[in-house]
């Protein structure tokens, strides 16, 4: 059950769970960011810029439901600027009334089996379903600017773990802990992915069994379970960057490749 947090125990939980993603290898040092719905229609965010490593609490920095800076007064007292992608954040509090807590990263291991052609919205192994639900990849937009926002409001209405091609990850979840619990499980899926692709692939679970492991993993339907509702699809349909053009290319170098490292 979600607690909301009081502004000192998400300034503590964010520095804690900021530098865990750091010393894990889930983002690089001044990558990705991370937030916190509190009452009063605030937000607690990682400031710009600054090592997630060695983020301290009183770095933190509070803003209201518009991404303006209520508090910026970091450690050694100086000012801090809210994440380059606060809209990011503040689109899914928008949309979504059950999510408190928001962390974008950069799973490298996620990111390259996405940048080989891989599909993570498949499902090769039931825990995904438990771990993640559905996976979804958005198409690539511009870092830092109001596409990133724009292009993904629908999928944050829709889904809680999104990958956005060549740029990183979305979690979200009711409290710091199920943010970080869907990003651990998306990058230990995409090991798997990635290893299994390397041995010659593996043939995804047949969709019967996997309408059986959603009603026992999720009773109540998640939107994009639910056909009355107008999610985008999981896995991008254009020839962008990252589109199903590329993917083939990509899929068919991969294929030559491994069948010559296997000959």
């Amino acid at each position: 059950m979600r607690r909301t947090l009081d502004e000192a125990a998400a300034r503590q939980a964010i520095a804690a769970t900021a530098r865990e993603i750091y010393e894990r290898h889930l983002s690089g040092a001044t990558d990705g960011n991370l937030s916190v719905r509190l009452a009063g229609d605030r937000i607690a965010t990682t400031p710009s810029g600054v090592h997630k490593g060695r983020l301290r609490p009183e770095d933190i920095v509070i803003t209201d439901l518009a991404g303006r800076p209520l508090a910026t007064r970091g450690s050694g007292g100086a000012q801090r600027k809210p994440s380059s992608e606060i809209a990011l954040h503040l689109e899914a509090y928008r949309r979504r009334p059950d999510v408190h807590a928001v962390i974008h990263a950069h799973p490298p291991l996620a990111i390259a089996y996405q940048l080989a052609g891989g599909r993570l919205s498949e499902v090769l192994v039931s825990e995904v379903v438990f771990a993640c639900g559905q996976i979804a990849t958005a198409p690539y937009t511009t870092p830092t600017t109001p596409d990133v926002p724009a292009a993904l409001g629908e999928y944050l209405a829709c889904y809680d773990v999104i990958l956005m091609e060549r740029h990183g990850s979305v979690t979200l979840g009711a409290d710091l802990d199920g943010a970080l619990g869907r990003l651990d499980a998306l990058e230990h899926t995409a090991l798997i992915y990635c290893t299994v692709r390397m041995m010659g692939g593996a043939v995804p679970i047949p969709p019967r069994e996997v309408d059986r492991l959603y009603a026992i993993a999720h009773p109540v339907a998640p939107p994009y379970r639910d056909t009355a509702k107008a999610c985008p699809a999981p896995e991008p349909t254009g020839q962008g960057p990252g589109g199903v053009e590329e993917a083939r290319v990509v899929a068919a170098v991969l294929e030559r490749f491994g069948a010559r490292s296997r000959g």
